[in-house]
């Protein structure tokens, strides 16, 4: 009878500390992957160098579209200004470095389309229309710090977008509506200004 007490106590205590062995690993890897996930998401955006305070000036246009100079630029300061990392400021003498931008290349390209006569009774025979519109720009970025030629960091950023221009269609349309396709052109590049600008931004902090 003792032999099975202590067969049954012996059992009943490996179940047990097998129980509390399982709780223990488990607690374990947990308090591993909380560490973990804490470390992930306290990850602060950072600069070379100790840099936190950023100077950008309004960008240089040398391309053939006037006035994305204030696009890209604004577009850039609104990410340093969501950035709790970093600060902008309006004075070159107060940053630790300048980042300097230049808008160098803008290319519009336009698809054409042949329509027949028999697709519309209101153009000439052969008639064509540009379908879609695409725009590329391409844009360089320095960052170099503040009374020195010591460049930090530099990329050049590529993107293009598609937009759809005016038709001709009724006879009472009966020309392109230049006033729709400058809008339509200024929007795109106003988005592609932000979507470049978010991606150089991304780029320079993960950079380092």
């Amino acid at each position: 009878m003792k032999t099975h007490f202590v067969e049954a106590f012996c059992h009943c205590f490996l179940r047990r500390f097998s129980s509390l062995t399982s709780a223990v690993i488990i607690l374990v890897i947990s308090s591993c992957v909380s560490s973990c996930a804490y470390k992930l998401s306290s990850k602060v955006d950072t600069l070379p160098q100790n840099v936190r305070v950023i100077y950008t000036p309004l960008f240089k246009n040398v391309s053939t579209e006037p006035g994305l100079e204030a696009y890209f630029t604004n577009s850039l300061k609104r990410e340093f200004l969501n950035s709790k990392a970093m600060r902008i400021v309006d004075k070159e003498d107060l940053s630790d470095a300048v980042l300097y931008g230049t808008v160098s290349t803008v290319e519009i390209v336009s698809e054409e389309g042949a329509i027949e006569a028999k697709d519309t009774k209101f153009l000439p025979k052969n008639t064509i229309l540009s379908t879609t519109t695409k725009i590329t720009v391409t844009v360089d970025l320095k960052l170099q710090r503040k009374n020195s030629s010591e460049v930090l960091w530099s990329s050049q950023f590529k993107q293009s977008r598609n937009y759809t221009p005016p038709q001709l269609t009724l006879p009472v349309i009966n020309s392109a509506n230049n006033l729709y396709n400058l809008s339509a052109r200024r929007q795109t590049l106003e988005t592609l200004s932000e979507e470049m600008m978010q991606l150089a931004f991304d780029r320079l902090v993960d950079n380092f």
